[in-house]
């Protein structure tokens, strides 16, 4: 759950700690610092390199910003590589020489990306430092509070928050509270994270979209789907609009209710941006059609394959398409996704795969590869069952292949399902079907052998009906 919970929130999470944007007379320092970034990036992995460069060419960050703005702007722009954006915050700090203090906003990104890099042991000590240096602001406990909720450090985050609201030089904003609301949705704490939004709203803070995202992504989590699409429709009728992560937050949530009319309304206003690191969204939409048998769902799921394309194999969404084109007798795609899971070594173990599978053989007459799917299942541990065996008896039954129908009664005797009055009752019909009522009757002595001869011949007419139904 944790994980599920940070897949929904974190497209949002890294909002919650922001530097206020740079000021105008800042305008060409993002492009200087570019210039630096990228000669750091040809160091290598050579931590005196790295250190060096910054000796030659980075003094001008913090003598030239005193704010702040140009060490912050570099680790910005190092974000998708923690380790070495916390490498020039550890060579900022060793500048004792230029008696320029390091500020709220370098505390507060430094203890957000060691969060990130999940290193929480430097983030504290961060924090404590910042404590000591009496700069402990809003933003630097908003940022440790972060770096928790992005561990999954639930019962941390929330001490910090109780330690946060007895303060007397800060207070919490609405971004405290977009975290606390998050830290409860991860919880299931429904409730608590309800409290949290109302106590929000008597200390005159604003929400903002980012909290009402919050408050859907622990909707979602918690499949509460009636307070979901409520919050949805509070934004689209109050002064807060939904933005983009609302309505993919949306479109997760009509999907996992399987909604199907709004989650493709939702998916038609979105669908630019599904798609783009998507991934889980764009399963949860093919899981969604999965389940339910819509007209033109095999289109609309392979439109969202395409997706996907060059992407991990994962063994459940494999398994959902062997039923789906099981269910919709599409064999060439079935065996496709069966000879996929046989290389991946996926083992199936629910019943209800496979009589999805052996139904699909059975309705297209394919006995053949029926057996052949049997043997290679059994030999990469699939869970068989006896619709397996019964559907191979019919279908030679059918095909006058009587040899071959034996030898499978035989094989099944063998077995640990055993004979049944049901594997009788096909045989015997399968005999009389072709006008051979001496091997109908001599099954019927079969019966006699193995005790089921006393059961009325309504039920055994009644089994071999029942007998075709194996899906």
């Amino acid at each position: 759950m944790t994980s599920k919970f940070m897949k929904l929130s974190g497209q949002f999470i890294g909002k919650f700690t922001r530097v206020p944007a740079l000021p105008a007379h800042h305008a060409d320092l993002v492009e200087r610092v570019s210039i630096l970034k990228n000669e750091l990036l040809a160091t290598g992995n050579s931590k005196e390199k790295f250190e060096s460069v910054l000796d030659q060419k980075g003094q001008w960050l913090f003598r030239s910003y005193r704010d702040g703005a140009g060490i912050v702007e570099l680790m910005d722009q190092l974000f998708p590589l923690p380790y070495l954006a916390l490498q020039v915050l550890e060579w900022r700090r060793r500048q004792f020489d230029c008696c320029i203090p390091l500020t709220t906003e370098e505390y507060a990104k430094g203890i957000k990306i060691a969060g990130r890099a999940r290193d929480i042991t430097f983030a504290v000590f961060l924090f404590n430092e910042a404590a000591k240096k009496r700069s402990q602001t809003t933003a630097v406990y908003n940022a440790l509070m972060s770096a928790y909720m992005y561990n999954g450090l639930a019962e941390e985050c929330q001490s910090v928050f109780r330690d946060f609201r007895r303060q007397t030089h800060c207070a919490p904003t609405a971004v405290t509270y977009n975290i606390l609301i998050s830290v409860y949705g991860r919880l299931l704490m429904v409730k608590n994270m309800e409290a949290a939004f109302e106590e929000m709203q008597k200390l005159k803070l604003s929400p903002n979209v980012s909290t009402y995202n919050c408050l859907i992504a622990g909707y979602v989590t918690a499949w509460n789907w009636d307070k979901m699409e409520s919050t949805f429709q509070e934004m689209k009728n109050g002064l807060v609009e939904p933005d983009t992560d609302t309505c993919l937050l949306m479109l997760r949530g009509y999907s996992n209710s399987g909604d199907l009319n709004k989650m493709e309304e939702m998916y038609e206003s979105v669908k630019d941006q599904v798609g783009v690191n998507r991934g889980p969204l764009v399963r949860a939409m093919i899981c969604a059609y999965c389940k339910k048998a819509v007209e033109g769902r095999v289109g609309k799921i392979e439109n969202l394959l395409s997706l996907l394309s060059g992407e991990e194999y994962y063994p459940w969404l494999n398994v959902l398409l062997i039923r789906l084109y099981a269910q919709e007798d599409i064999l060439e795609s079935m065996e496709r996704r069966i000879d996929e899971a046989f290389v991946h070594n996926t083992c199936v173990n629910k019943s209800s795969i496979m009589r999805a599978i052996t139904a699909a053989y059975f309705r297209s007459n394919e006995v053949d590869s029926l057996v052949s799917f049997v043997k290679r299942a059994e030999s990469a541990g699939w869970k068989l069952c006896r619709s397996l065996y019964h559907c191979k008896i019919m279908m030679y039954g059918s095909q006058k292949r009587f040899e071959e129908m034996e030898g499978v009664v035989n094989e099944m005797g063998e077995t640990n399902y055993g004979l049944v009055t049901k594997t009788f009752a096909i045989m015997v019909k399968a005999y009389k079907s072709h006008g051979m009522e001496s091997n109908a009757e001599r099954v019927m002595g079969k019966m006699l052998k193995h005790g089921y001869l006393h059961l009325p011949k309504a039920h055994l007419t009644q089994s071999a009906s029942d007998a075709t139904q194996v899906a």
